[in-house]
């Protein structure tokens, strides 16, 4: 140190020093400070209830105070407004720092619309399912008809209608698959059951014949 400072009293050499000193006491200082206001320290806001609110005035609202909306998720609810926030993360009444993200769910401005697959005729009633499921279809019970092979669906419904193959649908009203219950079942002779066709074999004697309630004369 001594060899340091030997022939270096000048009135700028100490002026230097000074000012080194100062610069190694104000960077940590500085550097606190700008950390504080750049991470909100000690900053607490508390979350807006921006649920039922319209995004643009969800987004408002948060804005005013100092935090961010972000939409990322939308979902199709009938009762409630078009375009309305259904969901938000962080809820209402946290405290949160500024500059923080809410995550917002909003509500379709209509509803969803999918294009119908071509299930018709197409593999087992399982594969049908399975495809209209995952265009995100609802499906009711399906409606069996006898006289088709079993499982085969063999037409689509919506609300009573009859839908088709790459017709654009609502996803949120069901589809009723028409699906075959079998063909009709056969007896030793070849005679449709009775029952299963919906035929009406009252009035058959043994043989087959009709019976009129006549007696029939048979000439020898």
């Amino acid at each position: 140190m001594k060899h340091f400072f030997k022939g270096k009293s000048g009135a700028k050499f100490w002026v230097n020093i000074a000012l080194m000193i100062l610069l190694i006491i104000a960077i940590p200082v500085l550097t606190f400070y700008m950390l504080g206001a750049f991470t909100h320290h000690g900053e607490k806001i508390e979350v807006p209830n921006v649920v039922g609110k319209s995004f643009h005035d969800a987004e408002r609202m948060l804005g005013d105070g100092d935090l961010v909306a972000m939409v990322i998720d939308s979902i199709y609810e009938k009762n409630a407004p078009k375009g309305s926030v259904l969901e938000q993360s962080p809820k209402p009444g946290y405290e949160v720092k500024g500059g923080r993200v809410v995550y917002l769910t909003v509500n379709l401005s209509g509803e969803p619309m999918a294009d119908l697959p071509d299930v018709v005729g197409q593999g087992s009633l399982r594969q049908a399912v399975a495809m209209l499921q995952s265009a995100h279809f609802k499906l009711t019970a399906h409606k069996y008809v006898m006289g088709h092979p079993k499982d085969l669906v063999i037409g689509v419904k919506q609300g009573g209608r009859d839908v088709h193959a790459g017709q654009s649908l609502p996803r949120e009203r069901p589809l009723t698959l028409i699906v075959g219950g079998g063909e009709f079942e056969m007896d030793d002779e070849g005679v449709e059951d009775s029952l299963d066709a919906g035929l009406d074999m009252e009035g058959m004697d043994d043989t087959g014949a009709e019976e009129s309630g006549e007696d029939f004369d048979i000439e020898l």
